[in-house]
C-alpha cells in the first residue's frame, strides 16, 4: 500500500515538474542562454518540491496506461508553455514600441542580438526590453510568478483542459495580441509623433531654402531629438511598463480564475 502511494506521488510530482520546467525554460530572463541549464532544472525541481504538498490534493487523475499518462505530461508541458507565452508577450510590447520609433530616428537598419528570444531586434527595442526587465525584477515579477502564478495555475487548470478548451484559448490569445499592439502604439506615439513633426518641419525648410543640405543636418538632429525625447519620457515609460506588467499578470490570473469557475 505504501509502495502504491509512493508511486502515485511520484507520478503527480512528475506532472507538476513538467509544467514548471516548461515555464522556466521560456519565461523572460530564465530563457536566456546565460542562465545555466542546470540552475534552471534545479530551480524547477525545488519549486516543484515546494508546490507538491499543496498541489497533490487538487484532484490529479492518474491513468492506468502509460500512453494516457504521457498525454497528461504533454498537457502539463503545454500549460507551462502557454503561461510563459503570455509573460513573453508582455515584453514583446516594448520591443515593438522601440522598433516603431527607432525606424523614425534612422536606426531601422541597426540590429542587436537578443539572447532571450534568440533573434535580431532593433537596438532601441532591446534597450526598452532591458528596462522592462529591470522594472519586472524591481516590482517583484519573479515573486508573482513563483508565489502566485505557479500554484494558482495548478488550482485552476489541469492538463485535459488544454485539449478541451483549445478554441477558447485561441480566441483569448487573439484578443491579447490586439491589446498588446495597442499598448505598443501608446508607448511609441509620443516619441514617434515628435519625430514625424520634426520630419515635416525639415521638409518645409527644404522647400523654403533648397540650398540648405538638410540631408546631412537633419539626420543627426533626428537622432538627438529622439534621444532627448526618450530621456524626457523615461519616467512615463517606466510607469507604463509597471502598468503593463501588472496588467499582464492580471490577465494570467483572470484566465486562471475563469478556468477555475468553469466558464472558460
Amino acid at each position: 500500500m505504501n509502495f502504491d502511494l509512493l508511486l502515485t506521488d511520484g507520478q503527480i510530482f512528475l506532472l507538476i515538474f513538467a509544467r514548471i520546467i516548461a515555464l522556466m525554460l521560456l519565461i523572460p530572463i530564465m530563457s536566456s542562454t546565460a542562465f545555466p541549464g542546470v540552475a534552471r532544472a534545479g530551480l524547477a525541481f525545488f519549486t516543484a518540491m515546494a508546490v507538491f504538498p499543496m498541489a497533490k490534493n487538487l484532484g490529479f487523475i492518474i491513468p492506468d496506461t502509460g500512453l494516457l499518462y504521457a498525454l497528461l505530461v504533454i498537457g502539463e508541458v503545454l500549460i507551462g508553455v502557454l503561461l510563459a507565452f503570455i509573460v513573453q508577450l508582455v515584453f514583446t510590447v516594448f520591443q515593438l514600441a522601440g522598433q516603431m520609433f527607432s525606424i523614425q530616428m534612422g536606426f531601422g537598419a541597426s540590429q542587436a542580438f537578443d539572447p532571450l528570444a534568440q533573434i535580431q531586434v532593433p537596438l532601441l527595442g532591446q534597450f526598452l526590453n532591458l528596462v522592462a526587465m529591470l522594472v519586472f525584477l524591481v516590482t517583484g515579477g519573479m515573486k508573482k510568478i513563483f508565489l502566485t502564478g505557479i500554484y494558482q495555475s495548478f488550482v485552476a487548470v489541469k492538463a485535459l483542459d488544454v485539449f478541451a478548451q483549445r478554441d477558447m484559448l485561441v480566441t483569448y490569445f487573439a484578443g491579447v495580441l490586439g491589446q498588446l499592439f495597442e499598448q505598443a502604439i501608446i508607448i511609441a506615439i509620443p516619441i514617434m509623433g515628435t519625430l514625424i513633426l520634426l520630419s515635416v518641419t525639415m521638409g518645409l525648410l527644404a522647400k523654403a531654402a533648397p540650398q540648405m543640405n538638410l540631408l546631412m543636418v537633419g539626420f543627426p538632429i533626428q537622432i538627438s531629438v529622439g534621444f532627448i525625447m526618450m530621456l524626457a519620457a523615461m519616467p512615463f515609460l517606466i510607469e507604463k511598463f509597471t502598468i503593463i506588467i501588472d496588467a499582464g499578470f492580471g490577465q494570467i490570473l483572470t484566465i486562471l480564475d475563469t478556468a477555475y469557475r468553469g466558464r472558460l
